[in-house]
């Protein structure tokens, strides 16, 4: 076998929920499809999120769910460069999205936090965040404690 992944476990009793560490040089596909066979074995408890297109309704991943917003009156669900339109509202989506891996940024928006490159805390009143696909969006002022907490549980190591 080519390049094996190496998999150790480590018995804690202090850790009552598995944790999984990938340790790598930098993030590949591979490394990816690691994490997405690991998401579809424990994760099936959050749905499919429904997106339209072009009339066409398409089955997204919450993994590969990079937000959700609401622009001119419609929520749209960004996966990667595509934006699809949703039927439901914001809030329905929320209740639906995986809580460990989105958060709300604003009235209007909602996250996922895995899916974020960078934060930029230095303006006043709103929070730059850039995604890893390139894409931009701001946070509002009354969502940082929101921001932080979800960053304190990864750093905690209580995510991924």
């Amino acid at each position: 076998m080519k390049n094996p992944v190496e998999i150790k476990i480590q018995i804690d009793p202090q850790c009552h929920d598995p944790v999984i560490l990938i340790r790598t040089d930098r993030k590949t596909q591979r490394v990816e499809d690691i994490v997405h066979a690991i998401e579809t074995c424990t994760n099936s408890s959050y749905p499919l999120i429904v997106g339209y297109r072009d009339s066409e309704m398409e089955l997204l991943s919450q993994r590969d769910i990079t937000r959700a917003y609401v622009e001119a009156r419609k929520v749209r669900i960004c996966v990667g460069k595509e934006v699809y339109e949703s039927n439901k509202s914001l809030s329905f989506l929320e209740q639906q999205l995986n809580p460990d891996r989105f958060i709300r940024i604003s009235r209007f928006e909602i996250a996922n936090i895995r899916k974020i490159a960078s934060f930029d805390f230095s303006t006043t009143g709103t929070v730059y965040i850039r995604f890893d696909d390139g894409s931009i969006t701001w946070a509002a002022r009354r969502y940082v404690r929101v921001i932080h907490q979800a960053l304190s549980r990864i750093e905690a190591g209580k995510e991924e």
